[in-house]
C-alpha cells in the first residue's frame, strides 16, 4: 500500500492546521436565536429545579478530568489509511460540534446576564463545559499532526437561526444522544478493550455526565415554558426534531462504518441501540 493511502493528504490552511469540512445538510451546525425572546421567559413554575441543576454546574465534576495520559504519548502512525482518515473526521466534526455549542452558550449567558441570572450562570457554566470537550479533541488531532483553527471556524461557519424552542428542541436532543453515543461505545470498549484503538475513549463515560447535565438543563426549561410541549404544533414540531436528529445521525454513521468497524461496532446496530434508547427516555416527553 502506498504512502499516499497510509496518511491520506489533507487540505491545510497552514502547516498542521486543517482546512474545516465543506458545510453540508450532515455537518455540525452553529447556532444563533432571539436573545430577547429569550431573555423575557418566565421561568418561575420550575425555578426550584433549574436552581439544583445551576449547583450541578457549580460542583464541576469533570474540572480535573480533561487530562491527558502517559498513553497518549507515543506515535500513531498505525493508524492509517482509511481508519485514519475516518478518525479524523469523528475527531473533527465531534470538536466542531462542541465548539459550536461553547459559542452558542456562551453568547447567551452573556446576552442574558442582566436578564434571567440564573439561566445566564448556567449557560456560562455549560459553555465552559462545551469548551473543554472541544480543546480536548483539538489536541487529540494534534497527534495526527493537524488542529482545528477555531477562531476561523468562528468567522468562517454560517449561522443558522432558530427560535427559542427549536434551540431548545435541538440542542436537548443533541445533548442527550450525545450521552447515549458516548456511554454505548465507553460501555463497548470496556467490554472489548482490544478494540480501543486510542485512550480518548477511556474519558467518556465521565465526559458523557457533561452531555446528559445539559440534557437535564434544556428539559428543566421546556418544563418552564410549557408552550413548546403541550399544543398540537408543539408536539409535531417535537416529532420533527426527532426524526431529523435520528436521520442525520444515521446518515452520517452509516457513511462511516468503517469507523465503528474499526471499534468492533457495526454502525446500523449501535445507531439503533442509540434510537431506542433515547425514544425509551423521551417517552413522557417528546409524546
Amino acid at each position: 500500500m502506498v504512502d499516499s493511502l497510509k496518511k491520506p493528504d489533507l487540505q491545510e490552511l497552514r502547516p498542521g492546521v486543517k482546512v474545516p469540512a465543506k458545510e453540508t445538510i450532515l455537518t455540525p451546525r452553529f447556532y444563533t436565536t432571539d436573545f430577547e425572546e429569550m431573555s423575557k421567559m418566565d421561568i418561575s413554575i420550575n425555578e426550584d429545579e433549574l436552581q439544583a441543576i445551576l449547583e450541578e454546574f457549580r460542583a464541576d465534576y469533570n474540572r480535573h478530568h480533561f487530562v491527558r495520559t502517559e498513553e497518549f504519548q507515543q506515535s500513531w502512525d498505525h493508524i492509517d489509511g482509511e481508519t485514519r482518515q475516518l478518525f479524523v473526521e469523528f475527531l473533527e466534526r465531534s470538536c466542531t460540534a462542541e465548539f459550536s455549542g461553547f459559542l452558542l452558550y456562551k453568547e447567551l449567558a452573556r446576552k442574558l446576564k442582566d436578564k434571567s441570572p440564573v439561566l445566564a450562570e448556567c449557560f456560562s457554566l455549560m459553555s465552559r463545559d462545551e469548551a473543554r470537550h472541544a480543546g480536548f479533541l483539538n489536541k487529540a488531532l494534534s497527534d495526527f499532526n493537524l488542529s482545528l483553527d477555531l477562531g476561523f471556524l468562528t468567522q468562517s461557519r454560517s449561522y443558522t437561526y432558530f427560535k427559542p424552542k427549536f434551540i431548545f428542541y435541538a440542542t436537548y436532543l443533541s445533548e442527550k444522544i450525545g450521552y447515549w453515543r458516548y456511554i454505548t461505545i465507553y460501555r463497548h470498549l470496556a467490554s472489548h478493550p482490544e478494540n480501543r484503538i486510542y485512550p480518548i475513549f477511556n474519558f467518556f463515560e465521565n465526559w458523557c455526565q457533561d452531555e446528559n447535565r445539559h440534557g437535564d438543563f434544556f428539559d428543566a426549561i421546556m418544563k418552564s415554558q410549557p408552550q413548546f410541549l403541550n399544543d398540537w404544533k408543539a408536539r409535531l414540531w417535537c416529532r420533527f426534531f426527532l426524526l431529523s436528529v435520528f436521520a442525520t445521525m444515521y446518515l452520517n454513521d452509516i457513511q462511516r462504518s468503517g469507523f465503528y468497524a474499526a471499534l468492533g461496532l457495526d454502525a446500523r446496530d449501535y445507531d439503533i441501540h442509540v434510537i431506542r434508547k433515547l425514544m425509551k427516555l423521551q417517552a413522557g416527553f417528546f409524546r
